[in-house]
């Protein structure tokens, strides 16, 4: 998996992506990002303290939440293993059905699905669902997928779990608006030097402030998730081609594959290769 500009969740016959989240997964750690589509997270095993748009969340076992579309959001796991349901509303809507009234209500804004956890119950027994039928892929799936979507938001809505908001209320502007331009930026540029001014004159902002901004809305300084963001690049590559540590590094914006290996060692807790190694073990 990687970040918002290079990767697709789903497609415009299947609008649905389903992520089996384990501690073998290069994401585990799920480090600040966005995505235009709609998640549905469930914790299945352990404990997950999940940051959304600068509110935090302690999840355990059982517990369900809905992530809005474009909300910067991050996660740091505790023996824990995850589903991510991915769901691109825009695309649902061009199905032709009865829920298309309420799909544009959830992407305008005036329907807000409520994203504090739900624990147990028929939310997480669906989402148990739609990782399974992720996992068989049998014929029938684009049938099973959509409709067990369409059964989750349903029993949302059936049990109040959502506000109404009027146009007027609707908030302006986020943090996650502000320092967008900055995140994709790194997301472009994160193979060469970028310093925090180069960040700040993305957004308009100044340095101090935009340094408040960003570790508000994602959890951390700019320069450690450009770091964090390094480093899940790293792995991917590390899991998925045959490149050498130091070609590794170098497409990572590291000149010294020494230096490289002292960060790897310090973020991740082990050296590129042990990381390698353990990874194909692991499947």
């Amino acid at each position: 998996m990687d970040y918002r500009e290079s990767i697709r969740h789903g497609d415009e016959r299947l609008p649905v992506a389903v992520y089996d989240i384990t501690p073998q997964h290069p994401r585990y750690h799920m480090h600040a990002h966005w995505h235009p589509e709609l998640e549905i997270l469930h914790v299945r095993r352990g404990r997950l303290r999940l940051l959304l748009s600068d509110v935090s969340y302690d999840l355990s076992a059982g517990d369900v939440m809905v992530l809005p579309g474009g909300a910067i959001h991050s996660g740091e796991p505790e023996e824990c293993s995850y589903t991510c349901v991915l769901v691109n509303l825009r695309q649902l809507l061009g199905l032709g059905n009865d829920c298309i009234d309420l799909c544009r209500q959830i992407l305008d804004g005036s329907l807000q699905l409520n994203c504090h956890p739900a624990t147990g119950g028929v939310l997480a027994r669906l989402c148990q669902q739609m990782l399974e039928f992720s996992l068989e892929k049998g014929p029938g799936y684009p049938f099973t997928i959509q409709g067990l979507i369409f059964c989750f938001f349903g029993r949302m809505l059936d049990t109040g779990l959502f506000t109404r908001i009027h146009r007027e209320k609707r908030p302006a502007g986020s943090l996650a608006d502000r320092i967008r331009p900055a995140i994709a930026y790194i997301e472009q540029n994160y193979n060469r030097n970028i310093r925090v001014a180069d960040l700040a004159a993305q957004t308009g902002l100044s340095q101090n402030y935009f340094c408040r901004c960003f570790r508000l809305a994602t959890g951390s300084v700019p320069l450690d998730y450009l770091t964090n963001y390094r480093m899940t690049k790293a792995k991917y590559a590390l899991c998925n081609t045959n490149l050498s540590v130091t070609d590794v590094a170098m497409e990572c914006g590291y000149n010294e594959a020494s230096h490289f290996i002292r960060i790897f060692h310090k973020y991740v807790g082990m050296t590129p290769l042990q990381f390698r190694r353990t990874a194909l073990r692991e499947g």
